[in-house]
Formats: C-alpha cells, sequence, structure tokens
C-alpha cells in the first residue's frame, strides 16, 4: 500500500472490538500495529461502547490479550456518563447497568421510583418484562433516558446477541422520550477523549470497524477517519453509507504502511 496519509496526525483514537480484536482474540497484527504506534511516539486513546465494563476491567483484559495498553488511554461510554453525571450535581439515577458498573456509578445518587435519569447500559439477563416495564413507568413519570451506547448487537465466540441499544429504541418508542447517547456516535464522546490529549479534531484520525459508530461519530467531530473490513464491517455498508470514512483498510494491521 501507497502511504496516503497527507499530514501526520499526532493521535489515533482506536476503536477495540473489532478492530484490535473480536471475538475474543486479538485481530491479526494488532498488537504489533499498537506497539508501532508508541516507538514512533503517537498519542493515543482506545474507544469502546463497551459498558459492561469499567475501564479498570477493560485494561486487565487488553493487557490479558497481550496489548500495551495504559488504563487511562481507555475511554468508554461508562467513563462519559459519569463525567456528564457530575456536571449535573444532585440528580438521582435509575441504572440498567450490571452491578460491577453500576458500582463505578457510587458518588451519583440511587433513585428507582423518581429518578431524574433512566440510564440504560449493558444489562445482559436484566432485562426482562419486568425491568423493562418499570423503566418504561419511570420514563412515563417524567424521568429522561440516558443510553450509555446505542449498538444494536455484537459478536462473541458464542455467536450474536442483542445489545443494549435494541432495548434503549424499545423505550424510546414506547415512551415517546429520545435518550441522550452517551458513546459512540456522540460528539460529546470524542471531544472528551480529545481534550484529554489537548488535541483539535484535524490532529487525530479515528480507526474502527463499524460506520454507524466510529465513522458518524468522526464525521460529526470532524475527524478524519480510517475503516477497517473486520469485526461487525459488511461490504453492503459501502454501498449508501451514512458516513465516508477518509481512509479504507483490510485490517488495522496495514495501519503503519500509511505513513
Amino acid at each position: 500500500m501507497e502511504k496516503i496519509l497527507p499530514t501526520r496526525p499526532k493521535a489515533f483514537l482506536i476503536d477495540m472490538d473489532g478492530t484490535l480484536y473480536f471475538k475474543g482474540e486479538p485481530c491479526p497484527g494488532a498488537i504489533e500495529t499498537v506497539n508501532y504506534l508508541r516507538q514512533e511516539k503517537y498519542q493515543l486513546r482506545f474507544l469502546t461502547n463497551t459498558t459492561a465494563k469499567t475501564p479498570k476491567m477493560l485494561h486487565a483484559q487488553m493487557q490479558a490479550l497481550g496489548f500495551d495498553i495504559h488504563e487511562d488511554e481507555i475511554f468508554n461510554a461508562t467513563y462519559a456518563c459519569l463525567q456528564y453525571l457530575r456536571s449535573q450535581p444532585g440528580t438521582s439515577c435509575h441504572f440498567m447497568v450490571d452491578d460491577a458498573v453500576k458500582a463505578f456509578f457510587k458518588e451519583i445518587p440511587v433513585d428507582d421510583d423518581a429518578p431524574d435519569f433512566v440510564v440504560v447500559g449493558d444489562y445482559g439477563e436484566g432485562f426482562d418484562f419486568r425491568t423493562l416495564n418499570h423503566a418504561f413507568r419511570l420514563l412515563m413519570n417524567g424521568a429522561e433516558l440516558i443510553a450509555l451506547q446505542k449498538n444494536l448487537y455484537w459478536f462473541s465466540a458464542e455467536g450474536m446477541f442483542l445489545d443494549c441499544g435494541a432495548f434503549v429504541t424499545l423505550l424510546e418508542a414506547a415512551a415517546s422520550k429520545t435518550a441522550t447517547v452517551m458513546g459512540k456516535p456522540s460528539e460529546t464522546f470524542f471531544k472528551i477523549a480529545l481534550e484529554s490529549l489537548q488535541l483539535s479534531p484535524s490532529e487525530a484520525v479515528v480507526v474502527g470497524d463499524d460506520v454507524t459508530s466510529d465513522i458518524v461519530g468522526a464525521e460529526n467531530t470532524k475527524l478524519r477517519s480510517i475503516l477497517v473490513k473486520t469485526g461487525k464491517f459488511k461490504p453492503n455498508q459501502l454501498e449508501n453509507p451514512v458516513a465516508k470514512p477518509t481512509w479504507i483498510l483490510d485490517s488495522i494491521a496495514e495501519l503503519p504502511n500509511m505513513f
């Protein structure tokens, strides 16, 4: 591949699931690419809509897979939501998240009867008629809806699973509410990552496998982007794309060849 980056960026904002690893295994060449970027002194942020785990848990997972990643480089929707709630002191929440993630929000007041917000994240088998109907009633009684992310499905070694976005969409339709989205493709999410680097959008490049979250988010934030054909990527996404990547690679393993 020809070297095609016209201006060398200062940082890369790299998606994790589907770009660095897939179905529990590192993508070919991904570990080596991260090592190369460190060697070349690029600033790195690792972005994910995974909300079943805290940044600390994600860090342990990535280290176990062999990646040289630091905990403070990981940005997920859970972290973004905590920052958002901190900006609105005194507000209370009903959380539909895993217990370990709920503990991450320990400083936020919990109100399961009349909260200001219903916060929906990865809840797994916690999503059932009882819990969804309770959330619906809270929304109808005036609570606002926060979605940690709106991915409709995800992959594991066992196959495809519904993601929390499917249940957020259900609640939006039933309660006639529009969720405030904390994760990708929210512009706020990408801006938090940029602010941590003290960089402007022109100085960073997004790398990801999901057009609807990674590439749309990059476009919304005026970031250049690289779409990789791994993970969630499907060829038909390029026929009438909701957003156009700046570049397309077969995998992140090709990234070092761009500059």
